[in-house]
């Protein structure tokens, strides 16, 4: 009976990602799994700033609905807010690591979709939006 040999070693290759990182990517992945997130952000690419009635009303959910997702998106620092008299308003951040996140997610259901032969006029419109 031949026994399996394994060697075990400390040292770090350069194809090792840090616990750190992989948590980051894996919550990032996690926050954007839910479709009203995913609407919230590009109705916010779309139209630049709007409070949570407007997002309720053109997403048809509750108030409460949207005010939780706002909520995760603003801990997650994906978006920010900015008070206007009694209203809050909400934009992405100034940065374009989540268009993209967006548009290489998107890219790679859009290979899928090629394969499938579905709906690819959808994502292409999709797409382009993000990048």
């Amino acid at each position: 009976m031949l026994k399996k040999l394994t060697m075990k070693t400390n040292k770090k290759t350069s194809r090792d990602m840090p616990k750190e990182q992989i948590d980051s990517v894996s919550n990032l992945f996690s926050l954007l799994s839910h479709s009203i997130r995913i609407k919230i952000l590009w109705l916010l690419k779309k139209e630049k700033s709007l409070n949570v009635t407007e997002i309720q009303k053109e997403l048809n959910i509750s108030q409460s609905s949207a005010s939780q997702h706002l909520h995760l998106l603003k801990l997650n620092k994906l978006i920010i807010e900015e008070r206007k008299g009694k209203e809050v308003y909400y934009s992405l951040v100034a940065s374009k690591n989540i268009s993209k996140v967006l548009s290489s997610a998107l890219q790679l259901i859009g290979c899928q979709l090629a394969i499938n032969n579905e709906l690819l006029s959808t994502y292409s419109e999709i797409a382009s939006f993000w990048i």
